[in-house]
């Protein structure tokens, strides 16, 4: 019995023939390329997200779990030497240079040097954005150095400190924002019909991951409230409010006054403040901010609310989230990262310098916060961005070609396959399945993992390689 069971499990899984060319890593690059971001960028741009978290590690009377307080700990970190946000920049200038670092090892031949050269160009235009300081660059950073550790993985035995690695960047993501597990997830189930003939042994595999994964959400909210002492904020009311008000238009029914004790008849109809791109009027600084403040002492119902809506109307519910998806593969808001976007801290803006002062006042903040200024090599990164990253179709691009790169994948499945684009490829196609399920808003930056993934995804694509037997 003990074994049959292996050779059983074993007929229903396939060791594809890889063919990916072996990554090494450089120090050399690695440095230069963390230099480079950080001098590019410093000290670091700022949006009002990103401003609260580094004010309130230095306040934390204030501090909450609106945002991540494991990332404020991590930026403020070197904040106590560097100061703010260049405290938080050169940990985000760290992440780049580490997976900068990995550079494929290519013949000398014209594609070879080829390969190589857009792999250098996509290490400086990611320089400008990383910047930018925020959650979704800081996640970035994780998923490209989790990319290219399992692909060394390939070629050699995955000894102890890189096991611990992928640990802690697969930990990191999930604190920075739980809902990170479903890109996970999908991007596992994305993976293994490559190696997988039996669809029981698949689901099964799915379905304990999904398990697993989703308690990331209790993990985060324990590490918030017992290890950094977070007030609850009630992070989830975002999406609950968000799709409890697309249900409730679309069934013509009000979800919200099903739930015992809410105050219907003090709060504006839910038609009048509604949006189908995101949940910005519902929220404490939104028109309808009653929603927000009424939300906090019915939270657990009002999940228990949402859930039973979904699951009676789910064909209004599909339709909202599809609905919000199409706007986030449309929108051209991509103002809020990059060195071509918009910050609190920049000294040239009146407006962003209000903005900033107002928030620090609001929050007590005892530190000062340093402004950005536009140096010598900020056109020319602004441009390179610009042109790779921000231009208006850019999330189209990376959705099409990431499923174009599984599918021909697919197609050579029997004869090569190409982990090192398949893996980016499934990991970017995730993120955008995350927020399909989760989003709340529609801000380019969030696709901004995608757009990046893909691009690495199709350089292991283009890259020459060698055939390789076996995981």
């Amino acid at each position: 019995m003990s074994l049959a069971m292996p050779r059983a499990i074993g007929k229903r899984i396939t060791s594809p023939r890889f063919s990916d060319p072996a990554l090494a890593f450089h120090w050399p690059a690695a440095i230069a390329f963390a230099a480079l971001c950080f001098a590019v960028s410093y000290p670091g741009r700022l949006n009002q997200d990103s401003l609260y978290a580094v004010i309130t590690m230095t306040a934390r009377g204030e501090l909450g779990n609106w945002h991540s307080p494991t990332l404020g700990w991590l930026w403020s970190l070197p904040g106590g030497l560097l100061g703010q946000p260049a405290g938080a920049l050169l940990v985000q200038s760290l992440l780049l240079g580490l997976f900068a670092g990995f550079l494929p090892r290519v013949p000398p031949t014209p594609r070879g040097r080829l390969t190589l050269a857009l792999e250098l160009l996509l290490r400086v235009v990611l320089a400008g954005s990383f910047g930018s300081i925020g959650k979704d660059v800081a996640t970035l950073g994780a998923l490209l150095i989790l990319v290219q550790l399992l692909r060394h993985a390939l070629h050699t035995r995955l000894s102890y400190v890189p096991a611990a690695a992928l640990a802690i960047l697969v930990m990191l993501v999930l604190l920075i924002k739980s809902p990170n597990f479903l890109t996970f997830v999908l991007g596992i189930a994305l993976l293994l019909p490559f190696f997988l003939h039996s669809f029981r042994l698949y689901a099964t595999i799915v379905t304990t991951t999904l398990l697993l994964g989703a308690l990331a959400v209790p993990l985060n909210r324990a590490v918030d409230a017992h290890l950094f002492g977070a007030k609850d904020m009630h992070p989830d009311k975002q999406l609950v409010i968000f799709d409890l008000a697309a249900i409730s238009l679309r069934t013509g029914a009000n979800a919200f006054a099903k739930v015992p004790g809410w105050p219907t008849a003090q709060l504006p109809p839910v038609a009048s403040c509604f949006l189908p791109n995101m949940w910005d009027p519902f929220a404490p600084w939104g028109p309808c901010s009653g929603y927000s403040a009424a939300y906090d002492r019915l939270d657990a119902p009002l999940k228990r609310r949402w859930a039973l809506e979904i699951l009676t109307h789910p064909l209004a519910y599909a339709g909202h989230r599809l609905s919000y998806a199409g706007y986030l593969v449309r929108s051209q808001d991509h103002a809020s990262w990059g060195i071509a976007g918009d910050a609190v801290n920049d000294a040239a803006s009146a407006t962003a310098l209000a903005e900033r002062r107002e928030m620090m006042a609001r929050l007590h903040a005892n530190r000062p916060v340093q402004l950005w200024r536009a140096g010598p090599a900020t056109a020319a990164f602004q441009w390179l961005e610009v042109h790779l990253l921000r231009y208006p179709k850019i999330q189209s691009v990376a959705l099409v070609g990431s499923l174009a790169i599984l599918l021909f994948g697919w197609l050579r499945r029997r004869t090569d396959v190409r982990l090192g684009a398949l893996l980016p490829a499934a990991i970017g196609l995730g993120n955008f399945g995350m927020l399909l399920v989760f989003g709340v808003a529609d801000p380019a930056r969030y696709l901004l993992p995608t757009v990046c993934l893909f691009y690495v995804a199709l350089l292991a694509q283009l890259a020459p390689g060698y055939e390789r037997k076996g995981v």
